[in-house]
């Protein structure tokens, strides 16, 4: 919604944003719904990161995310294996070094747009506080910052959740938050082992 609307007024002479305003959606109708979209993107921003730092839960997920050495490795494998230089797949964790990455260019990216775009709705109120030059700063980071947002999301996200070989016509975890344990087992093989070994294990009994 925000891309759609939000390229539709920097080009709204374009031919699908004139498409839009003769379904209805003129410009002052778009702006509405591009910051209405923008308020919920940031109030689900808020609470993600109040689920992170302030549950259990988060914060495993949380510490899951974090890169570490692993990673290089990780990453340094998987080409020599995509590239016919070893024979063994790499066993990643719970996420690999592609999710971590895509994770935090999410964090980033629409911490970005989000400070960016306040910015842009309340212009007369920062630069009362801040120079003028802030302004058109603001709307050079926004739009260059859109345009690598709906790359990475058509040509990276979309790849792998989608049109990816093993993973058409889609993966269902979006949805289900859950993965079978086929998909475990190739996709994340160590992880799948830290699963099954915990579960295995017994558990102490309160007093034992």
């Amino acid at each position: 919604v925000l891309l759609i609307t939000g390229f539709a007024l920097r080009y709204p002479e374009s031919w699908w944003a004139l498409g839009l305003a003769r379904m209805g959606m003129d410009e002052g109708l778009r702006g509405n719904i591009h910051r209405a979209a923008g308020v919920i993107l940031i109030l689900t921003s808020l609470y993600h990161a109040y689920y992170i730092l302030a549950t259990r839960r988060g914060r495993r997920e949380l510490a899951a995310f974090l890169p570490d050495r692993r990673d290089w490795k990780d990453l340094i494998q998987n080409l020599r294996y995509h590239t016919f230089r070893s024979r063994e797949k790499v066993e990643f964790g719970r996420y690999d070094y592609s999710q971590k990455a895509e994770y935090w260019a999410l964090v980033w990216g629409t911490a970005l747009m989000a400070l960016t775009g306040l910015v842009l709705w309340f212009p007369t109120v920062v630069v009362r506080v801040l120079p003028g030059i802030v302004i058109p700063a603001s709307q050079t980071i926004h739009f260059y910052e859109a345009v690598l947002a709906g790359l990475v999301i058509l040509v990276w996200h979309f790849f792998f959740v989608v049109f990816h070989p093993e993973e058409y016509p889609m993966s269902w975890t979006w949805l289900t938050g859950k993965m079978t344990r086929k998909s475990a087992q190739t996709h994340h093989g160590r992880w799948y082992r830290e699963v099954l070994q915990a579960e295995a294990e017994p558990t102490e009994e309160p007093g034992d």
